[in-house]
């Protein structure tokens, strides 16, 4: 059955004829406020809405079957579906009309349930792809859960939003349901629950791209509350706002006759824009009485005294220079794959000067182990195959590579969109350009102006999608010093132009000194800006040692003992700095053995 309102809750002065006006039943949870969707015929006596199908008559059935001496028979329940009689039954204890369950294709079987080990009756919620059967998602009476296997992961009720300009995000196929009671269509739901996962998003991207407005409105718990927060930086929190439900979610608010009011119930996400004091009040209060905001560092002990030097946020554009095989592409790696570990984020690299892809990401198993890729190196043991597949598995879904494909030309229109299409499909934190004169502008003009303006829009996306872009740009040559060696490069010596240290929130350098018979080797770290005081100090400095076998660097003074990044918090024993002469895999090295 629609929904059926009642023919005093239309907004008119018209008493006859065809007219459109707004609907009173989902009016309060449209954007557009303005839209007539209601068709009114005075002469008929009927009101129908083409945007959520509620319906209103002028007179009642059951006043205008009197009035014309029809009888009306026995109003007994009946089970109009083709599940149970007890089936129904529930859904109706949960609010769930026969007509929604009908709508949605609700079926009954008996399956399989691995958390039970037998057989049960089973609800079945059946996901469509248009007019394909994808998948069938088993709910038993004990609220376990199984699905079909091998099957395409998809959003349930993705029709729903196919040609809309808003969607509704819950979590379970009861809330999708429940939504629908109230008059909301285009309402998809995440096929597993509170898990956020790279397949569903690729694989409903087309569906999902033209889509201004996202209402998030999963669980009102700690796991919905944090994947709430992994869907919005998927989609932009530029264009999402979450739904704060009552009670837990939108079936126990539908039950408690809540959930027209608490889908209205909504916060916007903060991204770069206009504000207004109330806006940021609860802002304002949280650094009051919890402090300043968190900066993001490497953990890990081999990093020493870096954490009081240099950290980042997001949101930022950090620059990264040092002159040509210094190693500031292998640093920022390693500083990279560290935060990947530390805070379970996911980083996409756009890395054209370390092509092919093979050679790139065996640097980054090399990193991982702590072992060289090829060969034992100084008692340090070779990767093997079991390492290879070990990471694989863990990097699949946390470390990207972009490179174009079929003769795409590799410039800034071209990235930036690849940048979004990564922030849906994988749900991105950190993105990596080296370096930045790969890359071919896509218009034509003067130098200047145009570096100004990419670097425009990478601190804008940056802000605006609350992500870190790292950006690997090499200096004009550098004077040589007294001393007969290169000065160490600052962001006004970036090549190109003085916006490289303008524009950019945070930047660093990499210094390599190679040393002689007479000085040690060592690889310098130097802040050369931080847009907050608190994330650093500009000009500090941190020394390292450089690990020949893997990549790696260790603060100056530590002892180099092998590590897993994936694990290596698990036994915090593994790592213990050590104040004295260092083992040989730290040697001095000739230019040509650096890393990139």
């Amino acid at each position: 059955m629609k929904t059926i309102f009642a023919w005093s809750k239309i907004q008119t002065n018209k008493t006859s004829g065809n007219i459109k006006a707004t609907c009173p039943e989902c009016i309060d949870s449209r954007t557009n406020k303005k839209d007539k969707s209601l068709q009114v015929n005075f002469t008929n006596g009927i009101a129908h809405c083409h945007y959520c199908h509620a319906i209103s008559f002028r007179d009642s059935i059951e006043r205008k079957t009197e009035q014309q001496n029809f009888k009306l028979p026995v109003q007994t329940w009946r089970n109009y579906t083709n599940l149970s009689e007890a089936m129904v039954k529930y859904l109706e204890s949960r609010k769930i009309s026969q007509s929604t369950a009908i709508n949605f294709s609700l079926t009954e079987e008996e399956y399989y349930q691995p958390q039970l080990e037998k057989k049960v009756n089973n609800l079945v919620f059946n996901y469509f792809e248009g007019e394909i059967l994808i998948n069938k998602k088993y709910r038993s009476g004990g609220k376990k859960f199984t699905q079909s296997a091998g099957t395409k992961s998809i959003f349930y009720n993705i029709n729903s939003i196919i040609g809309q300009e808003e969607c509704f995000i819950v979590e379970g196929e009861l809330d999708v349901l429940s939504m629908y009671e109230i008059g909301i269509k285009n309402c998809i739901s995440l096929p597993n629950g509170a898990n956020d996962n790279d397949n569903v998003w690729m694989n409903c991207e087309k569906y999902l791209k033209d889509i201004k407005k996202f209402f998030i409105a999963t669980d009102n718990d700690d796991k919905g509350n944090e994947v709430a927060d992994k869907i919005a930086q998927r989609l932009g929190r530029w264009r999402c706002e979450r739904v704060i439900f009552n009670h837990k979610d939108a079936n126990e608010d539908l039950i408690d006759g809540s959930l027209k009011n608490s889908v209205l119930n909504r916060l916007k996400y903060p991204v770069s824009g206009i504000f207004n004091s109330e806006d940021i009040y609860d802002d304002v209060l949280n650094i009051y009485e919890n402090g300043l905001p968190p900066t993001i560092y490497p953990k890990h002990p081999c990093f020493g005294n870096l954490k009081n030097i240099f950290t980042v946020m997001r949101g930022h554009l950090v620059t990264c220079t040092g002159i040509p095989s210094h190693g500031k592409s292998n640093f920022t790696e390693w500083y990279i794959l560290n935060l990947v570990k530390d805070y379970d984020m996911k980083a996409s690299f756009f890395s054209p000067e370390h092509y092919p892809l093979e050679l790139h990401q065996s640097t980054f198993i090399e990193k991982t182990f702590g072992k060289n890729f090829f060969k034992e190196i100084y008692g340090v043991p070779r990767i093997i195959t079991y390492d290879i597949a070990k990471y694989t598995e863990w990097a699949k879904e946390k470390i990207y590579f972009t490179y174009p494909e079929n003769g795409e030309n590799p410039n800034w229109d071209w990235l930036l969109e690849k940048f979004k299409e990564q922030m849906i499909t994988y749900g991105t934190d950190i993105f990596v350009i080296d370096a930045f004169n790969k890359i071919s502008f896509a218009q034509k003009g003067n130098r200047l102006e145009l570096i100004g303006d990419i670097l425009t829009k990478l601190t804008a996306f940056a802000q605006m999608n609350n992500v870190i872009i790292f950006l690997v740009a090499h200096p004009t040559k550098m004077p040589k010093t007294t001393n007969g060696l290169y000065a160490s490069p600052s962001l006004y010596d970036v090549s190109g132009s003085s916006d490289f240290r303008n524009q950019t929130h945070d930047g660093f350098s990499i210094y390599r000194y190679f040393g002689d018979e007479e000085n040690e080797a060592r690889t310098v770290f130097e802040n050369l800006k931080t847009k907050m005081k608190f994330q650093g100090e500009i000009g500090g400095q941190v020394e390292f040692d450089y690990h020949i076998p893997s990549g790696r660097y260790y603060e100056k003074g530590t002892e180099y003992q092998p590590f897993n990044l994936m694990d290596w918090d698990q036994d915090p024993n593994l790592f213990t700095p050590k104040l004295e002469e260092l083992p040989d895999i730290f040697e001095s090295i000739e230019s040509e053995d650096l890393p990139f």
